[in-house]
């Protein structure tokens, strides 16, 4: 990475012992950030900072359940007492369960509408307090394609990338004045390990061979996400807030009505 666009920057990644945010970490520090990663295991922050350190790159570690408040104020706390100041929070932490509507039980939604909606929320409260103090900053989400369409049996999820989108847009307008842009990425299909648990052998096969439901025949890599949080957070993006950036190989640009035809539509 030749860019350096975030040297001297402070970044804080929810959720980044793997998948999407790990490499979200590694394209900041890449960028010449100091990255603080957070999440409740610690093995995989360990290994994720081990790995941006040893390339002589910046990066920290700080467990945290981004569900409890007091735990998210600790981290926010330590960040403020290393650096000063927070530039950069990507809010990344996040979960799904997959049952029919009719069957989910309470605990499992509130488990992922607390992970993923009311997570969001506390950590972008704590860090925007700091950043409404110290000049502003930039706040980004990790919303998905999801948000905008339903997807399989996993009501919860859906519900909660669905209020993410809400929240961007509600941070947006009540955060402008403090200079803090708000911004989210809709990612559409990406291969992390949390879709080795999710789908099956067979259908994983056929996602990671030729995904023929999109355009593009493909899914999202990591690292393309990464990239769109790296754009939204730059000064590129400055007249950015409260909308949010779909990255999902053309998935969303069709509705795959035509194609299931049972003759051909022309």
């Amino acid at each position: 990475m030749d860019s350096k666009r975030y040297t001297g920057k402070n970044v804080i990644i929810t959720g980044a012992g793997t998948g999407i945010g790990q490499a979200t970490a590694f394209r900041f520090a890449d960028e010449g950030a100091e990255v603080l990663i957070t999440g409740r295991r610690k093995k995989p922050l360990e290994d994720t900072v081990s790995k941006i350190t040893a390339q002589g790159k910046k990066a920290w570690y700080y467990t945290s359940d981004v569900t409890k408040s007091d735990e998210v104020q600790a981290a926010v706390d330590a960040a403020m007492k290393r650096w000063r100041r927070i530039d950069i929070l990507i809010n990344n932490a996040g979960v799904d369960h997959a049952a029919p509507f009719l069957e989910v039980i309470e605990e499992n939604w509130d488990m992922v509408v607390d992970t993923n909606l009311k997570g969001t929320f506390l950590w972008s409260q704590r860090v925007g307090r700091e950043m409404a103090k110290t000049g502003g900053g930039v706040i980004l989400i990790n919303a998905s394609m999801d948000a905008l369409g339903g997807d399989g049996l996993i009501a919860s999820y859906n519900s909660s990338k669905a209020g993410l989108l809400g929240l961007n847009r509600m941070m947006a307008i009540e955060l402008a004045e403090h200079n803090i842009r708000v911004a989210a990425v809709c990612p559409g299909w990406t291969y992390t390990p949390m879709l080795d648990n999710s789908v099956s052998v067979n259908n994983l096969k056929y996602l990671k061979g030729d995904f023929k439901r999109t355009p593009m025949h493909r899914m999202v890599k990591v690292e393309e996400v990464a990239a769109a949080f790296a754009f939204l957070a730059s000064d590129d993006a400055s007249a950015i807030t409260g909308s949010y950036l779909v990255v999902d190989c053309g998935l969303t640009a069709n509705w795959y009505v035509e194609e299931t035809f049972p003759e051909p539509a022309h």
